[in-house]
């Protein structure tokens, strides 16, 4: 048994708090920072559809996965390479597990955005496993299609908590900036494992996309990431008058890119498995750091505590006088 459930990967739903940026986003631009009644409960419900499909497409990627895991140094001992699991159990219990996430989506949320939101993220989950178009096999796309998971997570978050008549979308530069960041961390995960195998012949029958890749295009690749999130971040920020304080958070945003490139690079990470690169103590602090400076810079504009747009003024003004 304990095996079919670390194939479910219980502790991969982590990642569904990626959910809570969309609760986040709907809080300040839709509700303006008042908490609605249910607001709370609505927001945790949104996690538990979200986490069986999810486990139901964890399965499904390691069916189709394990004769490319046999050939990887560590995944070779999973349930399924490893003959510890029989497939046609797993087929069930997959199917169980979207039966009822999507029951439970259906139930419980009024606004159907919900549901669609789901099942798009089972759909792109589909596409990026399934020959012959299995875009996790395709150089770049892989990052890309896998990525775009957090947006719609995002999604997933904001149509949980907003009213059932609304249709409209999160900002895009938002959308664009999350999928972006994905794209970076799912970018900065081939990078490592690139380096785990450090074997071209092995990384290329494991996965054929590590064919077309090397360090240097995926370094290149993660810079890139890394510049389009702060760049659609910075729109954001600078268009959505509820969000403008935040510029004065990007110190810190830059310091929690610079502590993951950090560790990324490190000669002793190429020998962890890519799960443990967000585990560094440094990127936990500064990530956490980034939050809490968010969020009290978001409440500071809202209360008239600290403006900074009125404090960019006043540093233009007296910058002048000093140099007139």
């Amino acid at each position: 048994m304990i095996e079919y459930i670390k194939i479910c990967r219980i502790d991969h739903w982590l990642k569904n708090i990626f959910i809570l940026f969309g609760h986040v986003v709907a809080l300040v631009l839709y509700y303006e920072l008042e908490l609605p009644p249910g607001f709370m409960l609505e927001a945790l419900l949104s996690l538990v559809p979200a986490c069986l499909v999810a486990s139901s497409y964890y399965i499904l990627n390691e069916i189709l996965d394990a004769p490319f895991d046999a050939l990887h140094p560590a995944k070779k001992m999973r349930g399924i390479p490893a003959g510890k699991v029989r497939v046609p159990i797993l087929w069930a219990v997959m199917a169980g597990l979207l039966v009822s996430g999507f029951a439970m989506a259906w139930v419980l949320f009024d606004n159907r955005l919900y549901f669609v939101s789901l099942a798009l993220l089972m759909l792109f989950a589909l596409l990026y496993n399934i020959p012959p178009i299995r875009l996790k096999d395709k150089a770049f796309l892989d990052v890309i299609s896998e990525s775009i998971n957090n947006p719609l997570r995002l999604l997933l978050g904001w149509y949980a908590v907003v009213p059932a008549e609304v249709t409209a979308l999160p900002p895009l530069s938002i959308i664009l900036a999350w999928w972006f960041f994905g794209a970076l961390l799912m970018t900065g995960k081939r990078y490592s494992e690139y380096r785990f195998i450090n074997n071209d012949e092995i990384s290329g029958a494991y996965r054929r996309s590590f064919r077309t890749y090397t360090e240097q295009r995926l370094i290149m690749a993660m810079i890139g990431y890394a510049c389009l999130f702060c760049f659609c971040t910075g729109i954001a920020m600078a268009v959505y008058q509820p969000l403008n304080n935040l510029v004065m958070v990007f110190p810190a945003i830059m310091l929690a890119l610079m502590a993951y490139f950090r560790h990324a690079m490190k000669e002793e990470t190429a020998r962890l498995e890519p799960e443990q690169l967000l585990r560094n103590p440094l990127i936990i602090v500064t990530t956490i750091l980034t939050g809490a400076l968010s969020i009290w810079l978001l409440y500071a504009q809202k209360h008239d505590w600290f403006n900074s747009i009125d404090a960019l003024h006043l540093m233009e003004a007296r910058w002048e006088k000093m140099h007139k």
